[in-house]
């Protein structure tokens, strides 16, 4: 702790705002209707204390789109035309989104298969932090990528340039992502929570090959997926869950507390995270569930894992992901198979990876903003060499699956398709490198569930049962029959000037 009275101040200032200490859900958040029909939605008000309280007749009502769907002052909707339409819910100046469609954007699945059995011996999962696909990809020739943005009120603008160190966050939970994507229309953006400050439009902005060059240099050598998403329509809480449970165990934002960054089940009391139950009912629970993950699963099995991430006492220690289960936490796994991200590359290069690897990074090299995508960039490229340096037995049967864990408030174009009420969310950068991976831009509908899924297929594993039993696989991402691809070790890049973390506190380790 650098600057105690800072981080101080910092605290009581984040713990004031209105969007740390209250969220309004509107529920169903999405729901189908034909012409003519009719539903009553609900409005709730979730608290810092986590209780949750319907205030629908209490809340001012607005449709967004009126000539397609009106709503009464309770809450009541009547589909007038096609399409979609928007339905805010605001109490106390505190705005809530729920939509209703004539039909939801369609989720297209493929076959499964087990191809990599036999193939893939180790899958890496590298987990970056809050960039959308055409913040990193807009630009790339044969993407799905855009290079200017629809404002609220219908103008097309040119998305400007992201410094290297972005010099804010901004909204990117449950609240923001669902207006952000306004019934499939991605045109509310420039309304987001501090899309803009002093003018910047930072939210609006994307990157270019000549500031990110080694993520550039994967996308080309190997696979850019192109249309992968968020499993959840929220922020890095939910997300987390899902990399290793298949599940955001009905979780729909980060947890609240009196001290911050009580992600897991060493949170302190009191501690709550929102929830929407099937009903539909908002509620509260402590972020620590006893379910089976992936780890489990590969300790039944006799598969190897490991996570390497922060621990306790370590920076970015909110983005471990076992952390939240108390199947590991309270085990001697927690111990012996979540370790520090440091031991990646020690492993990696000894030829020691385990079958199954999660890799999270410390605060200030996870791509999340204010922080800089160079040195969160040179990172990534530590991790990946390791792999590529070591036996080449390694490398020749190992998948490294590298994704940013939500958009970040960043400008996307792509509607999500529709899974359930929880997701998907909006679009992220993707990308899988192996020596069979199918090189190009991949097309697949993806999400972090298929990762859990692949790694199910190719070690036998059972389902989770949760989205890991519907979500696409990847295995059409890999070519067994090809020529194999070689490493591509990549060098440390000299990141701009000011580009090193020099903030009292990481941000990540306050917010996601």
């Amino acid at each position: 702790m650098r600057h105690p009275l800072a981080l101080l101040l910092l605290c009581i200032s984040l713990l004031a705002g209105t969007s740390a200490a209250q969220l309004v859900m509107v529920t169903p958040p999405q729901v189908v209707l034909s012409k003519g029909q009719k539903v009553q939605l609900q409005a709730y008000l979730y608290q810092q204390s986590g209780i949750a309280k319907i205030v629908t007749n209490t809340s001012t009502w607005t449709s967004l789109q009126p000539t397609i769907a009106t709503v009464t002052k309770t809450g009541l909707v009547t589909m007038k035309g096609t399409g979609s339409a928007t339905i805010v819910a605001t109490y106390q100046k505190t705005p809530g989104y729920g939509t209703v469609w004539n039909q939801f954007t369609p989720f297209i699945s493929v076959p499964p298969s087990t191809a990599s059995v036999g193939n893939i011996q180790h899958v890496v999962f590298i987990i970056k932090e809050n960039r959308s696909f055409d913040q990193y990809f807009g630009t790339f020739p044969g993407a799905n990528g855009a290079t200017s943005y629809t404002t609220h009120t219908g103008q097309v603008k040119p998305l400007g340039h992201t410094p290297d160190k972005a010099k804010h966050d901004m909204g990117h939970e449950w609240t923001d992502s669902h207006s952000n994507i306004d019934g499939g229309r991605m045109d509310r953006f420039d309304l987001e929570t501090q899309c803009s400050v002093n003018g910047d439009n930072l939210c609006l902005t994307q990157l270019y090959q000549s500031d990110i060059p080694n993520y550039w240099a994967y996308a080309q050598n190997y696979a850019l997926a192109d249309a992968a998403f968020s499993s959840v329509e929220s922020g890095s809480y939910p997300a987390h869950l899902m990399l290793v449970s298949g599940s955001s165990q009905t979780t729909v934002d980060n947890p609240r507390s009196s001290i911050q960054a009580q992600w897991g089940c060493d949170a302190v009391a009191g501690t709550n995270v929102p929830t929407m139950l099937s009903n539909f009912v908002v509620s509260s629970t402590f972020p620590c569930f006893n379910v089976t993950t992936m780890g489990d699963l590969a300790d039944t099995a006799g598969v190897s894992w490991k996570a390497y991430t922060s621990v306790n006492g370590q920076s970015g220690y909110v983005y471990n992901p076992f952390r939240s289960f108390s199947t590991i936490f309270n085990s001697s796994d927690w111990t012996t198979k979540v370790v520090t991200e440091s031991d990646f590359i020690t492993d990696a290069l000894a030829g020691n990876l385990p079958a199954l690897s999660w890799v999270t990074p410390p605060a200030a090299d996870t791509d999340h903003p204010p922080d800089s995508a160079c040195i969160g960039e040179n990172w990534t490229v530590q991790q990946i060499n390791a792999v590529m340096q070591g036996p080449a037995s390694q490398w020749n049967s190992t998948a490294i699956v590298l994704v940013w864990d939500d958009f970040g408030g960043f400008y996307d174009h792509v509607a999500p398709p529709f899974r359930d009420q929880y997701g998907l969310g909006i679009r992220v950068p993707w990308i899988i490198i192996s020596p069979w991976a199918a090189q190009g831009v991949y097309h697949t509908e993806i999400e972090f569930a298929s990762v859990v899924r692949f790694m199910e297929e190719t070690f036998g594993l059972p389902s989770l049962g949760g989205a890991d039993a519907i979500a696409n696989d990847m295995q059409d991402a890999f070519n067994y029959t090809q020529t194999p691809l070689q490493p591509l070790v990549l060098s440390q890049r000299q990141c701009p000037a000011g580009a090193e973390d020099t903030s009292v506190v990481d941000p990540d380790d306050l917010d996601d």
